[in-house]
C-alpha cells in the first residue's frame, strides 16, 4: 500500500477548498481540488480547469471528476463500503538531499564562496519541496471494485493548508457514519 501511495503522490491534486461540518444533516465533508501547477491554476481562474470534488454524507460518499473532455461521478452507499484507507507520504529523499547540500555548502563556503552559496540555496529549495510535496491519501472501496481514490497536497496559491489531521478527520467521520449505517 505504501508503494501505491508513493506512486499516487506524484499525481496529487491541490486542494482549493475544504468544508467539514460534523453536525450537518446533509453534506458533512466537501473537498474540492484541482490538478497541481501554475497552468492548472491559471485555467481555474477562467473556469476551464479539471476539478475533483469529494463529498461525504451520513449515508453515502460521492465524487465527481470533471474536465474539458467530460465528467465522471461515483456514488458509494456507506453500507457498501468494504475498506477505507487513509495515510500520507513524505518525500524523504528531499530531506536527505537538503542535509547533504547544506553540509557541502558550509564546507564549500571556506573554499569557494559562490559554490557554497549555491549549495545552500539548493538545500533551501529541497527543504521547500519536501514541505510542498507531502501528500495525503483517502481510498474508499467496495467489494464490487468501485472506489474513490483521492490523493491531495497543500496549495500555496489558494492558501489552503492540509495536513495529516484532515485525512484522519475525514476517515473518522466516514467510519462513524459507516458504523451508524451498519447498525440500522
Amino acid at each position: 500500500m505504501h508503494q501505491l501511495a508513493m506512486l499516487l503522490g506524484k499525481a496529487a491534486l491541490v486542494v482549493k477548498s475544504v468544508k467539514i461540518d460534523k453536525t450537518a444533516e446533509d453534506c458533512q465533508v466537501e473537498i474540492i481540488a484541482r490538478k497541481a501547477g501554475l497552468v492548472s491554476w491559471l485555467l481555474s481562474l477562467i473556469g476551464i480547469d479539471s476539478t475533483f470534488t469529494f463529498r461525504a454524507y451520513k449515508d453515502r460518499l460521492e465524487s465527481e471528476e470533471g474536465s474539458l473532455s467530460g465528467q465522471i461521478s461515483t456514488v458509494i452507499p456507506l453500507t457498501a463500503l468494504d475498506t477505507f484507507t487513509n495515510g500520507f507520504t513524505k518525500p524523504f529523499q528531499f530531506v536527505i538531499g537538503a542535509i547533504i547540500a547544506l553540509i557541502m555548502g558550509f564546507i564549500m563556503l571556506g573554499q569557494n564562496g559562490f559554490i557554497g552559496f549555491i549549495l545552500i540555496i539548493v538545500a533551501v529549495v529541497l527543504g521547500v519541496l519536501y514541505y510542498l510535496r507531502k501528500s495525503l491519501m483517502l481510498i474508499f472501496s467496495t467489494q464490487g471494485a468501485n472506489s474513490i481514490i483521492f490523493v491531495f497536497k497543500r496549495s500555496i496559491i489558494e492558501g489552503v493548508n492540509v495536513d495529516e489531521s484532515l485525512a484522519k478527520e475525514v476517515a473518522n467521520l466516514v467510519k462513524e457514519n459507516y458504523i451508524a449505517q451498519s447498525a440500522k
